[in-house]
């Protein structure tokens, strides 16, 4: 039975209690049943209660946060009811993006609210027991995490490192030299305290762990193309034998295979229906679209939003590759739902949805058995946790430090695309070199695909430009004309341009904050 995470009704209680302390200024005498700021974080219990408010605002805003980034890449587009019902997704998905981004500014605020929890937490816990010492150190992993995906997606941001009083709330943008050596700070410090996996308790196991900041590191190092830096860091996690590979691909992403043996960073979340704010919607928002799917033997449900479609060069990737074992795990066709499981993807008129070219997704799709009880009709609720960090990720990001840095080691990088290759039944490979580079990317899209990873490993590799030039060009309406051809929405406008590798800072960050400066471009 899948342990519960409930972190929010703890979080929201010890931030009311503190909270409330204000009004202390209006009583001569001391309010009962409240606790000052002054006096809060004394005790073990009271430093867990801050760190959960900080895992509380991770497991939050799980649509914008993650599948936007999907919607970016070449995996996936934007789908829906129609244009106006996913206008958000697809200002993404075409590279046409407004300040006014719904979805950029719930993730931009996310990651903030999360720093503010991480910072409240570091100002006031002492390091007194080995519990505080602890809750120190997840702090300064997940605020490393959150200003790793701020500065790879917005670059210049803020950085605050304090909780900010009155007065001094418009801070400046910073560098984003000083952004990745406050995540290196922050992850060396934590490393020595955090646990190693195998010593955490059943009760932790949604916690971050030792390989999880030395994983955050190695990849920071990674994006300033510190290759020497990054492959021993991810070296650390290697050896440290915590860590292995699934042995069955297709359920990396399903609740059978949750904290298990692959997980390096993983986000909790519940389909209990009485803890509705514990779980996440992405299996209904990337659903096949209800009307239109027929479930046959998927075990998917019928009754998805379709707001987030595959991107047809996904699967022939898998095809080019010979890859069906994930191809199958990952992204299915018409052909494939008829044979594999006696599903279709069509209306009776023959339509397709919006957005949809023909594709259905298996990878974090809405499996009946995932979800919340059948009495949920919508079928909104998923307790499927998130894989942040997978170990096949550490040993794909290793190989390319090994062969990037500045005496290549190209045989041990081919060893560890091999081991990820051989999980899945491909032959293994001999190349070096570029061509090694060239066969990693490879790896790493057709590994990783719908896990939130591929735009930001696009921009970082200078291949954005090239690869999503036509992004958002021509969308499907699923309909057809009198003569039977397809019909298409048509944006000549669409499409990645140089200055797409930042995100916009929101209008509504712009507005309040005269010091904060806008990415150009937008």
């Amino acid at each position: 039975m899948k342990t519960k995470y409930i972190f929010k009704s703890i979080a929201l209680s010890a931030l009311l209690s503190v909270s409330l302390s204000g009004c202390n200024d209006f009583l001569d005498t001391t309010q009962r049943g409240v606790t000052s700021q002054e006096s809060f974080y004394q005790t073990d219990s009271e430093a867990l209660q801050a760190l959960y408010a900080i895992y509380d605002k991770l497991q939050s805003s799980n649509l914008n946060t993650f599948e936007y980034k999907n919607i970016l890449s070449d995996d996936a587009q934007a789908g829906g009811g129609g244009r106006s019902d996913n206008s958000a997704g697809n200002e993404l998905n075409e590279f046409d993006i407004p300040a006014s981004n719904t979805m950029l500014k719930s993730m931009f605020t996310k990651y903030y609210e999360m720093i503010y929890c991480c910072n409240i937490l570091l100002k006031n816990v002492k390091a007194d027991s080995d519990i505080k010492e602890r809750c120190i150190a997840e702090a300064k992993c997940l605020r490393a995490y959150a200003y790793f995906e701020l500065v790879t997606l917005w670059g210049p941001v803020p950085l605050v490192t304090e909780p900010l009083e009155a007065g001094n709330y418009n801070q400046p943008n910073s560098t984003i030299e000083a952004l990745y050596a406050q995540i290196e700070k922050d992850l060396g410090e934590a490393i020595p305290i955090l646990p190693l996996k195998s010593q955490q308790s059943a009760a932790q196991k949604a916690q971050v762990s030792k390989g999880t900041a030395q994983s955050l590191l190695g990849k920071a190092y990674l994006y300033q193309k510190k290759y020497d830096e990054a492959a021993t860091a991810f070296e650390e996690v290697i050896t440290s034998k915590e860590y292995d590979l699934y042995p069955d691909y297709s359920q990396i992403t399903r609740q059978a295979s949750e904290f298990g043996c692959e997980s390096v960073f993983e986000i909790s979340y519940s389909a209990d229906l009485t803890e509705v704010l514990e779980s996440t919607c992405i299996a209904a928002y990337c659903g096949p679209r209800s009307g239109y799917f027929k479930a046959g033997s998927t075990g998917l449900s019928e009754t998805g939003w379709g707001m987030v479609s595959p991107e047809l060069g996904l699967r022939e990737a898998f095809l080019e590759e010979g890859d069906l074992i994930r191809q199958k795990a990952t992204v299915l066709n018409e052909e494939d739902l008829a044979n594999y499981y006696g599903a279709s993807l069509r209306a009776s008129d023959g339509s397709l949805p919006y957005g949809c070219d023909g594709l259905v997704r298996t990878k974090y799709g809405p499996y009946m058995d995932e979800i919340a009880e059948s009495n949920e009709s919508y079928h909104t609720i998923s307790g499927t946790n998130f894989r942040l960090i997978r170990y096949a990720d550490v040993l794909l990001m290793a190989a390319e430090a090994q062969n990037r840095k500045n005496n290549p080691d190209d045989i041990k990088a081919q060893d560890y695309v091999n081991k990820v290759r051989a999980r899945v039944q491909l032959l293994p490979i001999s190349t070096t070199g570029e061509a090694l580079f060239e066969d990693i990317k490879k790896e790493r899209r057709l590994e990783l695909a719908f896990e939130f990873v591929r735009f930001q490993d696009l921009v970082r590799w200078g291949d954005a430009e090239t690869v999503l030039k036509e992004s958002g060009k021509k969308t499907s309406l699923g309909t057809y004309d009198s003569n039977g051809n397809p019909m298409y929405f048509e944006n000549p406008n669409a499409g990645f341009k140089s200055y797409n590798k930042l995100m916009p800072f929101p209008d509504t960050e712009i507005s309040v904050n005269p010091n904060i400066k806008q990415n150009e471009g937008y």
